[in-house]
This record gives C-alpha cells, sequence and structure tokens, in this order.
C-alpha cells in the first residue's frame, strides 16, 4: 500500500486568506452599505428640510401678503366708514338747511312792520331770535301767533325785553331790544 502525502500547508493558507479577503470584503460592503443608507437617510432629511423651511417661506410670503390685504381692507373699511359719516353729516345739513329755510320763511312772512330783527342762531335745538321793535304789541302778539298757529316751534318765549334808554340830551330812542327763544320741534342739532 502506498501512502500519498499531500502537502496541506499551500493550501490551509490559502484557504484562511481567503476567509481573510471574504471577511475584510464583507465588512467593507457593509460598512459601504451603512453609509449609503446613512447618506439617503441624511439626503431625505435634508430633502424633509428644505421643503419645511420652502413651506415655511411660503408661508410667510402668504402671510405678508395677507396682512398687506387686511391692511387695505381695514383702510377700504375706514374709508367707507368716513364716507358714511360725511353721507350722514350731509343728509343732517340737508335736512337742516330745509327746516333752517323753513324757519326763515315763516319769520319772514309773519313779522309785522314794525318789527326788525337782527340775528337768528340756533344753539341745542332752540331758535334765538334777536331784534328790536317799536311797539311791544306788536311784539307780543307776534309772540303768541308764532307759538299758537305752526308746527315748526314746540315753545315759544319772549326772554328778554329791554326798554329805551334815554340818552345824554334826554331824548328817548324810540326802540325796544329783544330776544325770543323757540323751542324747536326737530330738537337733534347742536348748533350752528
Amino acid at each position: 500500500m502506498r501512502v500519498i502525502l499531500f502537502n496541506l500547508f499551500p493550501y490551509r493558507a490559502d484557504r484562511e486568506l481567503k476567509n481573510r479577503r471574504r471577511v475584510v470584503l464583507e465588512l467593507a460592503g457593509g460598512i459601504l452599505a451603512g453609509l449609503l443608507v446613512c447618506n439617503a437617510i441624511g439626503n431625505e432629511f435634508a430633502d424633509r428640510v428644505a421643503r419645511k423651511s420652502q413651506f415655511l417661506s411660503n408661508l410667510a410670503a402668504m402671510e405678508a401678503e395677507m396682512a398687506e390685504r387686511v391692511k387695505v381692507v381695514q383702510d377700504k373699511k375706514d374709508r367707507v366708514a368716513v364716507l358714511k359719516r360725511q353721507v350722514n353729516a350731509l343728509k343732517t345739513v340737508q335736512a337742516e338747511s330745509l327746516l333752517a329755510s323753513q324757519w326763515v320763511s315763516f319769520l319772514d312772512a309773519t313779522v309785522p312792520a314794525s318789527v326788525s330783527m337782527t340775528r337768528l342762531y340756533v344753539i341745542k335745538g332752540v331758535l334765538h331770535v334777536n331784534g328790536f321793535t317799536n311797539t311791544v304789541s306788536t311784539l307780543a302778539s307776534w309772540v303768541d301767533d308764532m307759538e299758537a298757529g305752526n308746527t315748526l316751534f314746540k315753545s315759544v318765549d319772549l326772554v328778554t325785553l329791554i326798554a329805551p334808554r334815554d340818552d345824554a340830551e334826554g331824548a328817548t330812542a324810540p326802540r325796544h331790544v329783544f330776544e325770543i327763544r323757540a323751542q324747536l320741534r326737530e330738537a337733534n342739532h347742536e348748533s350752528r
């Protein structure tokens, strides 16, 4: 019988070298795969952060635009409110002008010839008539007629009547100075 002897050392050394290479390649592949996975995850998070920051910048731009629009709308609302107040003021002035023309027309139509009016003005719903007259009885009947025969005044009062004064030479002025206050039916006026 023959014994065949083999030298197993080169085979074993080669096998260990192959095992070592395989382990190194597997480790390198694992490290490379890990790096690629980490890189992919990092890129995904970077993309998400970029999208989020883009969304937030778009949102900030939209908020600024909306704030601008809200300001424009508020300015328009304020302008409309001012215009409404102006329209209401003009309507009030128109109504007061019509009433004032009615008051003046009534006074002009009913004033006696011996009575002269020097000043007309309205304060807080009261018409003040200042003037002078030669005869007190005519003035008194005119005040009574003003109170009784119209729809413009609630009440008419002769507030002040100043008798004529003697001047330095002893001659008397033939005029009596008066003030009449007439409470108006439309008493929503402040002053004119």
